[in-house]
């Protein structure tokens, strides 16, 4: 039944873009995907910066090389984009265990605490910048969406009441010493900054002429709709969102449904490729592994 639901929510999604699409003409959308090379570059630095961010990330308390991390990185990103959630972190898991010399233990509590402090540090982060896009500048995001003030006191409320209670009982549930969660931390905040200043400046060099606080606008919209649980497809349900709200802002829609049709697109297509190329080089790699065990013998 709950895939029942899912489907139905996903397909909805899409039947209600397709019709947002229509209506802005895909002749319009066609002409408007972007041109500039920098957004092409961009994609890149953001598509990289999770698996590069996990290399360092699991490199302060597991030790493998950079070279025979990576592929594994972006593979567990991939599993965790189109599959299932926490689907990646089951993969590395598996391949940990075959490939490092730690315990099952190690290995798991290594995981959990590090989804732990990913999970705090991304709660953190976008409980601060959707502060800052809401109350900053010229935005007005909170007229929009049709929500009291009050109710983004009582999320901050609670916000730092799950923030005070993970520290005070953070050695109950953080088993890594505190300095190693500290650099992990660290690493994770740096990474969301850099991906959120990253992702607003792609959307600028597309379209200059928006003022900034526009952007600061679509992504409060990413944070909010990117933080919903068990919603699939939010990324879908963010292109939907956005285009509706450019109505609200005098922004072209179909500009806009250029822009994140084309990270939507670029993301889907570097995950198959990405995905097909390792696989059959793992393939490849084993295949010459028993080659060559089958002549040693």
């Amino acid at each position: 039944m709950s895939k029942v639901i899912q489907y139905s929510f996903v397909a909805g999604i899409i039947s209600y873009l397709i019709y947002q699409l229509t209506e802005i003409g895909w002749q319009r959308v066609w002409e408007s995907l972007p041109v500039t090379p920098w957004f092409y570059i961009l994609f890149l630095f953001l598509y990289f910066a999770l698996p590069v961010s996990e290399q360092f990330i699991y490199g302060t308390s597991l030790n493998f090389s950079f070279k025979k991390g990576l592929p594994v990185f972006i593979q567990k990103k991939i599993y965790n984009a189109d599959v299932l959630g926490y689907s990646g972190e089951a993969y590395f898991f598996v391949w940990a265990k075959k490939n490092l010399e730690e315990s099952s233990g190690y290995i798991f509590g290594v995981i959990k605490d590090n989804n732990i402090i990913s999970s705090i540090t991304s709660t953190l982060v976008a409980a601060v910048l959707l502060s800052i896009f809401l109350y900053v500048s010229q935005l007005n995001l909170q007229q929009l969406i049709d929500i009291d003030r009050q109710y983004f006191y009582y999320g901050a409320a609670v916000v730092v009441l799950i923030l005070a209670s993970l520290i005070y009982f953070r050695h109950y549930i953080i088993t890594m010493p505190m300095e190693m969660a500290s650099k992990i931390f660290g690493i994770h905040l740096a990474r969301l900054l850099f991906v959120y200043s990253v992702e607003i400046i792609q959307w600028m060099v597309v379209m200059p002429e928006v003022p900034l606080y526009i952007w600061f606008t679509y992504m409060g919209i990413k944070i909010i709709s990117t933080r919903i649980p068990f919603l699939p497809s939010r990324d879908l349900l963010f292109i939907g969102a956005s285009l509706e709200i450019s109505k609200f802002l005098n922004v072209s829609g179909a500009g806009i449904a250029g822009i994140l049709l084309a990270s939507n697109v670029l993301t889907k297509l570097m995950n198959l490729g990405l995905y097909s190329f390792l696989a059959f080089r793992g393939r490849l790699i084993k295949k010459n592994a028993d080659d060559q065990a089958g002549k040693d013998s």
